[in-house]
């Protein structure tokens, strides 16, 4: 008896365990969900940039939804399928995370965090190490690598 309920009880916990990838009907898999989102998010961002800030006229609820129908078109979905989607990815913090760091890498450029060598505004990392080796003393070895950073960030 207590043998069979042992085997039920693994057999339910493996079976929990098992779906976690899979999303209920009428909520648009990862995969789409992040696409809609990425369109949606760089919508916004055209919006800001170029035509809320040209023509501040503009009745921006009404131009921002026309955006969103757009997007829904283009990805076959409606509204109702979006904001279902995005309440089931806000109450499961694992898969919208996953989400939201693909995204977030969407937006990273190689070599974005260099300034040019010319650039006339100082990095911001340096500027507080520099802080930082006036404020305390420094051993001898972190002292070096400070240096040795700060001399790679100045102008040729």
């Amino acid at each position: 008896m207590m043998r069979s309920f042992f085997i039920v009880t693994v057999f339910l916990w493996l079976q929990s365990c098992g779906g976690k990838d899979k999303v209920p009907d009428g909520v648009l898999p990862k995969q789409e969900m992040r696409e809609v989102m990425w369109d949606m998010i760089r919508a916004s961002e055209f919006l800001q940039m170029y035509v809320f800030a040209k023509d501040s006229t503009i009745d921006k609820v009404a131009e921002n939804q026309k955006w969103h129908d757009k997007i829904y078109q283009i990805h076959k979905t409606d509204k109702a399928t979006f904001e279902r989607s995005f309440a089931y990815y806000k109450a499961h913090p694992f898969l919208m995370k996953e989400m939201l760091d693909t995204l977030a890498r969407k937006f990273i450029i190689p070599g974005a965090g260099r300034y040019p060598a010319d650039s006339a505004f100082k990095r911001r990392d340096s500027m507080r190490l520099q802080h930082q080796s006036t404020a305390r003393p420094v051993d001898s070895l972190l002292r070096k690598k400070l240096i040795k950073k700060t001399k790679s960030l100045k102008p040729a």
